[in-house]
């Protein structure tokens, strides 16, 4: 693990650790155990550099999305690292998807506050220019989810329509995990496969 975090070049902002377990057994035992699991990656980072490093936490107990037979990857502690990036502005190309960067919540369509940032530069265009319309593509990783993909992307849809975007200009679909970008073989890539895309255009005269 401090390997890992070694090459990352850029400042970290914060640590998320998810732990998970497999479904033998007592989901309240289970419960107990993800958050043994998590404390043992917690200690270590104590011990490490990365010690003043914020850091947040979340049981995912037995909810990591594996099936069966594959229990063994479902015992483990994901670590999310997030860094401090240069801000971006968000640019319209139309009928291309681009990542909104939009982060939620474990398992739930619940918008994490560092993403908010974000979400302002999509309300900002969409005030700016009354000729656009987007769609939002929700994706998720690991496992067939569509209700979640679906409802992470409407997650945004309302946000938009609730700050002044009419809701003709607007539209939202969840794709499950049919779409993604890298194969969901790594904690890196399943962040990537998990993302709310925005599709800019014009209507149709």
């Amino acid at each position: 693990m401090e390997n890992k975090l070694a090459k990352i070049k850029e400042p970290i902002s914060k640590i998320v650790l998810v732990g998970y377990t497999d479904s033998i057994g007592k989901v309240s035992d289970n419960r107990i155990l993800a958050s043994r699991r998590i404390q043992t990656i917690q200690a270590l980072l104590q011990d490490s550099k990365w010690k003043e490093v914020k850091v947040e936490t979340v049981n995912g107990n037995e909810t990591s999305g594996y099936p069966s037979p594959n229990l063994v990857l479902n015992r483990r502690v994901d670590v999310l690292v997030f860094t401090k990036v240069e801000d971006k502005p968000l640019v319209v190309e139309l009928g291309k998807p681009i990542n909104l960067n939009i982060n939620f919540e474990n398992t739930k369509a619940i918008i994490l506050e560092e993403s908010l940032p974000n979400l302002k530069k999509l309300l900002d265009i969409m005030l700016a220019d009354s000729t656009l319309y987007v769609r939002l593509n929700g994706h998720v990783c690991c496992m067939s989810a569509h209700e979640l993909s679906y409802e992470r992307a409407n997650t945004v849809l309302v946000y938009l329509n609730k700050h002044g975007i009419a809701r003709s200009r607007l539209y939202a679909e969840g794709f499950s995990n049919t779409k993604p970008l890298v194969p969901d073989i790594s904690e890196e890539n399943r962040a990537i496969n998990r993302r709310v895309e925005a599709i800019f255009h014009r209507k149709q005269e």
